[in-house]
């Protein structure tokens, strides 16, 4: 085999040993794509679970807010029925004293 010809073999196998460098090197980088696909796969797994918790949490707090919404109309309602019960009170009280000071004007004693 002639110089041409070894010379040909010769940039043969660097352009191999090139092509097979450039292999190893996509296949480390597509390795770590990979690694790195799988951890944002984790993170947004994670991420999902958390927005869930939230997502009870708050239909929780509502829920406890509509609760308590009941309960302070039911307290206005009882404030509401007081006041009316105290101003009855308060007529009947009125009427009584009316009757009690005419009692002692008139002179009417025991």
């Amino acid at each position: 085999m002639g110089e041409d010809g070894r010379e040909h073999i010769e940039r043969m196998e660097r352009q191999m040993a090139f092509i097979v460098e450039q292999q190893a090197q996509y296949e480390v980088r597509s390795a770590k794509a990979d690694e790195r696909w799988a951890e944002a796969d984790k993170r947004w797994a994670k991420a999902d679970e958390r927005w869930a918790n939230t997502e009870q949490s708050i239909r929780a707090l509502l829920a406890i807010a509509e609760i308590h919404e009941r309960e302070f109309e039911a307290l206005r309602e009882a404030g509401k029925e007081l006041r009316e019960a105290g101003k009855a009170t308060d007529e009947r009280l009125s009427v009584l004293i009316n009757v009690v000071e005419r009692h002692i004007s008139e002179g009417h004693k025991h």
